[in-house]
């Protein structure tokens, strides 16, 4: 029986987690000057602004030598009237939300914030980082679909993904447009991503354990009703390896510390097999054309940073698992013939 193989993305979402620690280290020892930029960047992250803000708000936080804050933010500048009051007190949420991670950044002093307003017609384009308020419905709906899942027996008919109570809990925890986007993440936002990444592979996890007991036909038809999640899959894990890129760039020490070296090493093993799980599900016997090509942005996407760093034992994997997956359509097979190609001596 063919069998995905998504657990790998727990695997990622911990070693992320790993790595952050070192990361955090690193940046306690270097002492650099934090750059006002990033801070602001940090904090638009954790912002959840309400619509129908007129004007800016500037707010000022003191933070103690230990990244704690010395007293609640204050606003020291706001437009008027109920609108502009609740995009301001969003501002101080934001503020208090990302603590942790402007403490971890070496965070001293008075730092002022501005958040303003995005144009209306520009806010459905905006790139940001998942508010809190997102990844805890993330994780609440990672935990009902576990919990779902063990009250009935992980039944293949109560598990299909179309069903209400199953298609509620997937919308949430599935939207390929978001993950895409999170690959514009900074380095600071690994808590975030890891937070994203952890809720996602419970979906491919639950899915994959189910499977064991079912038929290929159940396999096929519930890999084809979660595309959007394989989707969501393949564009985080994307941003967790540019993530890790960025750390140890922003981090030269991480390079010759042997414990996040070999975090490194496992994350890479590891996107590999989230890669031969995409295209294991593309390569699954009586997948329609149309689903697989629809499965090929993220897909080649993820290849495509990837490839610098899958060795040469699993390129050969690879290369195998994608033959499979190029007899289900002439789009699928022109666009992964040209991945993965042997190195140049």
């Amino acid at each position: 029986m063919q069998r995905l193989r998504p657990k790998s993305l727990l695997r990622i979402a911990g070693t992320m987690l790993a790595l952050a620690v070192f990361h955090q280290e690193a940046l306690a020892d270097a002492q650099k000057p934090v750059d006002p930029s990033e801070l602001q960047r940090a904090v638009e992250a954790c912002f959840a602004p309400p619509m129908g803000a007129t004007g800016p708000v500037v707010i000022s936080a003191t933070f103690l030598s230990d990244g704690s804050l010395d007293q609640r933010p204050a606003v020291i500048e706001k437009g008027e009237g109920a609108l502009n009051e609740a995009f301001a007190t969003a501002g101080i949420r934001a503020i208090l939300r990302c603590q942790p991670q402007l403490a971890a950044m070496g965070i001293k002093g008075e730092v002022r914030f501005r958040f303003a307003p995005p144009p209306s017609d520009a806010m459905d384009d905006a790139a940001s980082v998942p508010s809190s308020e997102r990844l805890e419905d993330m994780r609440n709906a990672a935990q009902s679909l576990k919990d779902f899942a063990a009250r009935n027996g992980r039944s293949q008919a109560a598990m299909r993904p179309t069903k209400p109570e199953i298609s509620t809990m997937l919308d949430i925890l599935c939207r390929p447009k978001e993950a895409e986007k999170l690959v514009e993440l900074s380095a600071e936002d690994y808590r975030a991503l890891s937070s994203y990444t952890r809720s996602v592979s419970v979906v491919m996890d639950v899915y994959d354990t189910i499977s064991a007991g079912g038929t290929q036909k159940d396999i096929n038809v519930n890999m084809r009703e979660l595309g959007a999640c394989l989707d969501a899959a393949l564009w985080s894990t994307r941003a967790v390896l540019a993530n890790m890129h960025k750390i140890f760039s922003a981090t030269p020490a991480l390079s010759n510390d042997p414990e996040a070296t070999a975090i490194r090493v496992r994350t890479y093993s590891n996107v590999t097999t989230v890669i031969e799980g995409g295209l294991e599900a593309i390569g699954l016997d009586g997948m329609e054309p149309r689903w697989c090509d629809a499965r090929l942005a993220p897909l080649t996407s993820l290849i495509e940073v990837a490839s610098p760093v899958i060795s040469d034992k699993d390129r050969q994997t690879l290369r195998l698992a994608m033959h499979k997956a190029e007899k289900c359509s002439d789009k699928t097979r022109a666009s992964l013939q040209a991945l993965l190609q042997p190195r140049e001596p």
